[in-house]
């Protein structure tokens, strides 16, 4: 779940706040999008998040490569008082229904077939559609991170949320993000957004450069997994996929 991008000469703090720069773009929804990453309590800003995220438009270019079930990935800068946050968005399309994709992300002792770099991941507590996930991450070892994630599943909505929880033990400095689930004809767009502070210590040096490409890479992986094993793993006649486990 993690993400070569942006370089400090991108991203630049203003009088004004921060700004944002993207390679080859001027796409403003961005900056809003990703600066209501940094508002996980705030529901008016989640709400803005997942409709910056489903509303937007795509060039015919980018539509090509989705049809094409190619990536789109939008990759951003973002500095917020002390943290050098990278991240950005992207979009795959998924040869399965939408309830199948959900069924997989819901799916968390597989998240190691699906996700840059896990190890494991575990639910260490769960109320609802709310969970807590220990993950671990990079190679098992010496080169091993862990930290742990607070996630909310919205189905009715197609919306995941999470965040790392800076009150657990935690090699992250900090991250956000969230996954969207839509219909995209018979076939499903997942969206995948994060941003997170890799800070300097043992995960910057780990991923290095690379880091921001395989962040974004995620949605890529889950259809490589949904379309590949998973095909024989989930239901793909149920409308109502399980709860989180």
């Amino acid at each position: 779940m993690l993400f070569p991008g942006p370089s400090r000469d991108d991203c630049l703090t203003t009088k004004r706040g921060p700004c944002l720069r993207t390679h080859g773009w001027t796409w403003r929804p961005v900056f809003g999008l990703l600066a209501c990453l940094l508002c996980w309590d705030a529901r008016a800003g989640w709400a803005d998040v997942q409709a910056g995220a489903t509303r937007r438009s795509f060039s015919a270019a980018e539509r090509k490569r989705l049809s094409d079930g190619e990536l789109v990935t939008r990759p951003a800068a973002l500095q917020q008082g002390s943290a050098d946050l990278i991240g950005g968005v992207s979009y795959q399309v998924i040869e399965a229904p939408q309830h199948v994709v959900w069924q997989a992300l819901v799916d968390i002792p597989r998240y190691h077939r699906m996700m840059p770099r896990v190890i494991e991941a575990r639910v260490v507590e769960q109320q609802g559609t709310h969970c807590k996930l220990q993950m671990r991450q990079g190679e098992a070892g010496l080169l091993e991170i862990s930290y742990v994630l607070d996630v909310d599943y919205e189905r009715s909505s197609g919306d995941i949320r999470f965040r790392v929880d800076p009150k657990q033990p935690h090699d992250l400095q900090a991250a956000w993000g969230f996954y969207n689930v839509r219909p995209y004809g018979k076939r499903t767009l997942l969206t995948y957004g994060i941003m997170a502070d890799l800070g300097r210590g043992l995960m910057a040096r780990m991923l290095g450069k690379g880091v921001q490409s395989w962040m974004l890479k995620t949605p890529w992986m889950v259809k490589r997994f949904v379309e590949g094993s998973g095909r024989w793993i989930y239901d793909w006649s149920t409308p109502e996929p399980p709860v989180p486990g």
